[in-house]
C-alpha cells in the first residue's frame, strides 16, 4: 500500500481486523464517525441509505479513535477527522467546510 491516503487505508484495515467486519462496513462506520451531515450527499441520501440513523457502539468508537490516533496524519483530532472525511465522503464540499469548518 502506498500513496496519499495510505494512512486512512491503514485505519480501515485496522478496523476490519479489530472489529472483525468487512472492509465496506469499516468504511461506513468510519464515515459515520467523522460525518456531521453538512454536505449535499448527506442531505440528499443519508436517510434513504440508512446512514443517518446508523449507531456506532462504544467498542466501535473505541477502535475508531485508537485507529485515528495511531495512523492518520494530522496534529489534532480535528485535522485527522477532516482528512478522513475528505477521503470518504461522496458529497461535495459544503459552505461550512469552505468557511473553515473542518468536517461535514
Amino acid at each position: 500500500m502506498s500513496g496519499e491516503w495510505e494512512d486512512v487505508e491503514s485505519v480501515l484495515n485496522f478496523m476490519t481486523k479489530e472489529l472483525n467486519v468487512p472492509y465496506s462496513k469499516a468504511r461506513r462506520l468510519l464515515h459515520r464517525y467523522v460525518c456531521k451531515g453538512l454536505c449535499s450527499w448527506y442531505r440528499e441520501r443519508a436517510y434513504s441509505e440508512n446512514f443517518a440513523s446508523m449507531v456506532i457502539t462504544e467498542n466501535e468508537k473505541k477502535v475508531i479513535e485508537e485507529a485515528l490516533t495511531k495512523f492518520v496524519k494530522g496534529k489534532t483530532l480535528d485535522e485527522k477527522i477532516k482528512r478522513v472525511h475528505s477521503y470518504l465522503c461522496p458529497g461535495e464540499s459544503s459552505q461550512y467546510i469552505k468557511n473553515g469548518r473542518t468536517h461535514c
